[in-house]
Formats: structure tokens, sequence, C-alpha cells
């Protein structure tokens, strides 16, 4: 489980697994610094020269990390980029997939992604900034050779501390990177997938001084193909103004406008007049 939650929430873990590590670098600064050379036998064999290399080690560690920090960075890039396409990419699958469930699944997704691209630059910008610390030998160090191989190794052992701060720091930061890409993937296919949902409801209304008109799916395509709902509305209400005491509610009704040669198909219903079927015709 923890896992689990390690992998959803990268940066919980970082957080986590680094104030360890910090507060053991501090309790090392306040008190005897962990030796490194206690854990080892036959010390007296490791000489001044091993010892500064091992210190150097740790130097050219800090580099190679801070590299992959300056890579990372490439994530807050990512999410600005994101951020300014965003609305294209929702209104397109908005438009596909008319169920506010899966539009909401889509927003979310995004801005969870966002969310770990911005995370996942914030990281790796604290591992350049306030995590940007050395520890060195000092100078005095060098006029006994007994104190200079104690400080060279209490550095090693700081330094590889704080390098292992950047590491967790670094791969915590690749983590959010890859959970971002899972989400995009995500929203990849829906955007992609070739299919798409009609809706059986009423797609598109319009409202006049006294009725509201509703045209029903099946009369979209027409409208769509042919610019005749001005013709059709006006054609309706002229219907209902001549005929309103035979036209009862909630009964379908069926005229012809011979201008422009269309059968149209309505309800009435109070102060509702919903649009049923719009059909061409032609005279023989």
């Amino acid at each position: 489980m923890i896992k689990i939650i390690d992998a959803i929430f990268p940066m919980y873990a970082n957080y986590r697994d680094n104030r360890v590590l910090h507060q053991k670098l501090n309790a090392k600064e306040d008190n005897e610094p962990e030796s490194l050379l206690c854990h080892l036998e036959h010390t007296k064999a490791i000489n001044t020269d091993i010892l500064k290399q091992q210190y150097d080690d740790t130097f050219r560690m800090k580099d190679r990390l801070e590299d992959k920090a300056k890579i990372n960075v490439i994530g807050i890039t990512l999410a600005i980029t994101m951020i300014m396409g965003a609305n294209g990419v929702l209104n397109s699958i908005y438009k596909k997939y008319p169920m506010p469930s899966l539009q909401w699944l889509a927003f979310v997704l995004l801005a969870v992604a966002i969310t770990y691209l911005l995370i996942a630059g914030i990281i790796v910008l604290k591992v350049l900034t306030d995590e940007n610390i050395v520890y060195t030998v000092s100078m005095n160090s060098f006029a006994s050779e007994s104190t200079l191989r104690l400080d060279y190794d209490r550095c090693i052992v700081q330094n590889r501390t704080l390098n292992l701060i950047r590491n967790n720091s670094v791969y915590s930061s690749y983590e959010c990177i890859r959970n971002a890409l899972v989400c995009l993937f995500i929203i990849l296919l829906f955007s992609t997938m070739p299919i798409g949902f009609q809706q059986n409801k009423t797609a598109i209304s319009s409202v006049h001084d006294q009725y509201r008109f509703t045209f029903v799916s099946e009369t979209i395509s027409y409208l769509k193909s042919h610019d005749v709902q001005p013709v059709v509305e006006d054609t309706i209400l002229n219907a209902v103004g001549n005929g309103s005491k035979l036209i009862k509610s909630n009964d379908a009704i069926g005229i012809i406008d011979s201008k422009n040669n269309l059968y149209i198909k309505f309800m009435l219903s109070k102060e509702n007049i919903i649009v049923m079927a719009i059909e061409p015709y032609s005279i023989p």
C-alpha cells in the first residue's frame, strides 16, 4: 500500500525521505559527525590520498545530479505549454463526448498532469537552489595529518548525505514526469479514439417573444446543411397565429411551406414549440 501511495504521490515520498536525511545531517553538525573510517578495518592502511579521491568523488556526483536536475526543469516549460493549449484539447473532447462525467474526467486528468509537471520542476529547482551546499576541508586541517584525515572523513559523509538528498529529489522529479505522461496518454486516447456519441435529445433551441423553439436531433442534420431555421420558425409562427384556435396543445401538427417546398412537423406545448421533422418535397 505504501508503494502505491509513493508511486501516486512521489513528492510526498521525497519530502518524507529527505526530511529524515536532513535531520540526520543537522544532528551531525550539532554533535560529533558520523565517521566513515570507524566502520572499516585497517583504517591506517587508507592514506590521505585515497580519502581525497573519495572527497573529490562527492563533488563529481553533485555535478552529475545537478545536470540531471537542469534537464528536468523542462517540466515547467511543458506545463506552461499545456496550459496555453488546454482550451483546444478540452474543447475537442467536450465536442466528441457530450457526457459530463467524461468531460470532467478529461479536465481532471489534464489538471493533474500539469500539476505533476509543475511539481517536478519545483523539486529540481529546489535541488539547484536550496540544496546547493557542499562541505569543504578546512585549511587548518592541512597542518596535521591526523586532523586532515578526520576532516576528509567528515566532509565525505556529509557530502554523500547531501548527494543522497539530491538523488531522491531528481528521482522523484522523474516519477512526477512519468505520472504526468500517463495522464496525457489517457487524454490522447480520449481525443483520438475513433468513436463518438450522438445525442438523442434536443440539440438546438431558440427563443422568440412569445414562444421557445426546440429542434429535436432528427432535424439537426438538415439545419446544418440548409440555412432554413429562420424560415421554419417564421412558418410555424404564422401557422400558430392563423390557426391558434384549431391547434390543440400536445398534438403533432404537419404544415407545408410551399414557398420553400418544406414539410414541417411540430408540436405546441403551452409556450414551447417542438420541431419534430423538417423534410423537403418536390412537385412533379
